[in-house]
């Protein structure tokens, strides 16, 4: 058996599920399963004769990790790269979920965007999503994330997880990927090994019964509650599905999986909850636990009150996106677009939550010309018209903010894209073109080689 696991993770395992402890051991010492998401939203095709994860409709296996960095459809957001195991959430969302209805989903701790960009892939327009983090340098990770992902119903938080729990009854969706030991992780992130102790999973435990605790009140009566870690252990797994059965009044919620994935199904101790383990030996995918609960108690959301607006003041979005059954917020001199059917639920938020984006940012209107932000480069449905391909060298250097020669007589703002999927914004001033892709967001290294 090897070395690398420590002999107590396997006493924190559930004793009354098998597992052969050996290949398991072994698993840990092969290469991690390296696999995307496609975004449904920016369709491309350089993957379709890859594997398919069997539980992710946009889940596609690569035969080896390549340099992303290097592909200017990630920076596009075209594909998320995101574990195979964390995307068994589609599958269980998909059957519980009436996704034709309009929802209010919380990824409650949201960074860096996997789960988030699952989810706002499977809303509908008139839905939303709030992504949460907690953590500030984390929050802007996951704002990058969900910018890139390209869509209007989306907004992302930054706030404890008792300011979710004073939005009574408000949200159908409440999705908590908690704070966890990380055992599940041990073969993706080797490091984990070093901090990984009982006590830290005992410790664990109790935050994530804390922030079940907190955030609770946020759900709806017959809303779903998903709970995942990317843990091994039973006091993390299990014994938070007693807490949830014990505690609130819940149901939990059976899924009908093929027996071919290797998934282990499992239940509760004392209250039977079904909940569902992936183990590295058994399956294509890493460490990862998932439970879902309907909630029975509690009062049904509210339905949404779309917000009629005059656009008329901003006629000169309209060679940007389509202003229909959207309103224009200003903040700070900047615009942005969110749904006119969110903004009921933007009046009920401000007061309870920080909420750092807001559906798209466009831009700034200046003297009627519109200074355009990179979100709405993005937004999966922007339709300005002038556009430049770039090649994938021109792509690669734009993407480090560096100069690049392109050649074109028209002045004025230009989106430029790869693959005919947007890139950024430039400005042709005839002399020079000026490169407006974010500081934050460019390749740092001069290395980088092409995907």
């Amino acid at each position: 058996m090897s070395s690398k696991i420590p002999k107590q993770l396997f006493n924190t395992f559930p004793k009354w599920v098998t597992i052969d402890n050996e290949a398991f051991a072994q698993s840990q010492l092969t290469d991690p399963v390296v696999s995307i998401r496609l975004n449904p939203s920016k369709r491309i095709h350089q993957f379709d004769q890859n594997e398919n994860v069997p539980w992710c409709v946009d889940g596609k296996y690569l035969n080896e990790r390549p340099s992303f960095t290097g592909d200017p459809l990630l920076h596009a957001g075209c594909y998320y790269v995101q574990e195979a195991s964390s995307m068994f959430l589609d599958f269980a969302l998909r059957h519980l979920v009436d996704f034709d209805k309009q929802l209010v989903a919380v990824d409650l701790c949201a960074a860096p965007g996997g789960k988030s960009t699952l989810i706002a892939s499977l809303l509908n327009d008139e839905s939303l999503l709030i992504s949460n983090e907690v953590i500030q340098n984390r929050a802007s990770v996951l704002n990058e994330n969900m910018c890139k992902w390209g869509k209007l119903n989306t907004w992302v938080s930054n706030s404890d997880p008792k300011q979710f729990g004073e939005l009574h009854h408000m949200v159908d969706l409440l999705v908590i990927d908690a704070p966890c030991s990380g055992s599940g992780l041990f073969r993706k992130i080797p490091d984990y090994l070093n901090d990984w102790t009982i006590e830290n999973v005992n410790l664990c435990s109790q935050r994530q019964k804390r922030i079940l605790h907190d955030s609770y009140n946020c759900l709806a009566k017959n809303g779903i509650l998903v709970y995942m870690t990317c843990s091994f252990s039973e006091a993390e797994n299990e014994q938070v599905v007693d807490e949830i059965l014990q505690e609130f009044e819940v149901e939990s919620c059976r899924l009908p999986v093929d027996e071919e994935w290797g998934i282990v199904e499992t239940e509760s101790e004392i209250k039977k909850g079904y909940g569902y383990r992936f183990y590295p030996h058994l399956l294509k995918g890493e460490g990862f636990f998932l439970a879902c609960f309907r909630k029975k108690d509690g009062f049904v959301c509210e339905d949404f009150e779309p917000k009629v607006q005059d656009h008329k003041k901003y006629g000169s979005l309209l060679s940007f996106i389509d202003l229909n059954q959207k309103i224009i917020l200003e903040q700070n001199g900047l615009l942005m677009a969110i749904h006119n059917a969110h903004n009921m639920i933007l009046q009920k938020c401000l007061s309870k939550i920080k909420i750092i984006k807001k559906g798209v940012m466009l831009g700034k209107l200046i003297r009627n010309e519109v200074i355009p932000e990179h979100e709405l480069a993005m937004y999966h449905q922007v339709i300005y018209p002038q556009r430049i391909e770039l090649s994938t060298s021109q792509a690669l250097a734009y993407l480090k903010k560096e100069d690049i020669v392109i050649e074109s007589s028209v002045k004025g703002w230009h989106l430029v894209t790869y693959n005919k999927m947007p890139l950024g914004w430039i400005k042709n001033l005839g002399n020079r073109i000026n490169n407006y892709y974010p500081n934050n967001y460019r390749i740092l290294s001069k290395n980088i080689l092409p995907y």
